[in-house]
């Protein structure tokens, strides 16, 4: 027989969690609302301000400045004598300093994308599966540049590159890299200003993102709308790289061995992914995960189901599932070659 007696501490401490859920949900409203309207940047630097004062400064409605200031003091996201309220700077590194490690307001955008397009995410699970990228609101796609741009700016240059082996002195020297899935181009930019002896190529299939790209064009950088299995018209290439964008194609098999067949002997593919585990009930409660998962499910499984291929990799999954896909491409050596926590910087070698 089953039990059918209630836990009601289980029970009352899950209404908790869910309560302390849906509060962060509107504090993440309100985080975005105060990121576009600029009170963020005005309170950095400026020490204790009266709400009169930041409305001032920023040209806003006074008594709504208020309500912001003590929903963010309550949050924890400033700090308030009743009277005055501050952003401590540690804060601000989060939410107003552009390229400091902690920067990640951006991701606001994204949440504030999910939401926004929950129709069309029903309509995807009781449908094919599919939601495309390109029909998801403009503020997710400004928000992953934002987001991603913090750890490319920190990271790449510094841990991730550094990781793998004989990257570095291909790039010195002076090599083609295929960026693929491009987006904005951040990365590929990035790459162009760190080792100017190299051209990098950036493709996406999203055109609106390549236009994007394209308006802010740096030397040693070129930017083509082209799928992943497309990049064959463009030559060949020493380097290819996936920046968070493996897992988001509809087919990764057939986009890893475009990349092999691409690359000239002694080549090397790059995939920065999500960080994951292979084991998901491992991480139950982790934010990171959590994170990633929402993510998965909003955004980026159904976006590869919407593409030729339907593969559905999802952004979790964790590295096993990744490394296998590159050896069956025919990279040897598949590895990870740096896990920061946050990202798996996984790689693979074509004798």
């Amino acid at each position: 027989m089953t039990d059918t007696r209630i836990d009601e501490a289980r029970a009352e401490a899950f209404a908790g969690q869910l309560l302390t859920d849906f509060a962060g949900a509107g504090s993440t409203a309100l985080t975005v609302a105060g990121d576009r309207l600029g009170l963020y940047r005005a309170m950095t630097g400026a020490g204790p301000m009266t709400p009169a004062e930041l409305a001032a400064a920023t040209g806003l409605h006074p008594r709504l400045v208020t309500e912001w200031l003590r929903a963010q003091t309550v949050s924890g996201y400033v700090t308030s004598d009743g009277e005055t309220f501050e952003l401590p700077i540690e804060h601000a590194l989060a939410l107003s300093v552009v390229d400091s490690p902690a920067y990640m307001v951006g991701g606001g955008e994204i949440i504030a994308g999910y939401f926004l397009a929950l129709p069309r995410l029903e309509a995807a699970f009781r449908g094919d599966g599919g939601l495309p990228y390109g029909d998801m609101p403009g503020c997710l796609h400004h928000g992953i540049e934002r987001f991603f741009r913090t750890a490319y700016v920190n990271h790449l240059a510094r841990q991730w590159f550094p990781a793998v082996p004989g990257l570095l002195e291909k790039l010195e020297k002076g090599a083609r890299v295929a960026d693929i899935g491009c987006g904005h181009g951040v990365a590929t930019r990035l790459i162009a200003s760190t080792w100017p002896a190299s051209t990098v190529t950036g493709f996406d299939n999203h055109e609106a993102s390549i236009v994007n790209a394209r308006a802010a064009l740096a030397p040693g950088v070129d930017f083509h709308v082209a799928s992943a299995t497309e990049i064959n018209r463009y030559g060949r290439f020493d380097v290819v790289a996936f920046f968070d964008s493996l897992h988001d194609l509809g087919d990764p098999p057939a986009a890893l061995k475009a990349a092999y067949e691409v690359l000239e002997p002694g080549g090397i593919v790059v995939a920065v992914e999500p960080w994951s585990a292979d084991d998901f009930t491992t991480v139950v409660g982790n934010p990171v995960a959590r994170a990633n998962y929402a993510a998965s499910t909003a955004l980026c499984t159904p976006g590869s189901l919407s593409q030729p291929g339907a593969y559905g990799l999802g952004t979790q999954g964790g590295p096993t599932a990744r490394l296998e896909l590159l050896t069956a491409a025919g990279f040897e050596g598949a590895v990870v070659a740096a896990d920061t926590g946050l990202n798996l910087v996984l790689a693979g070698f074509k004798s």
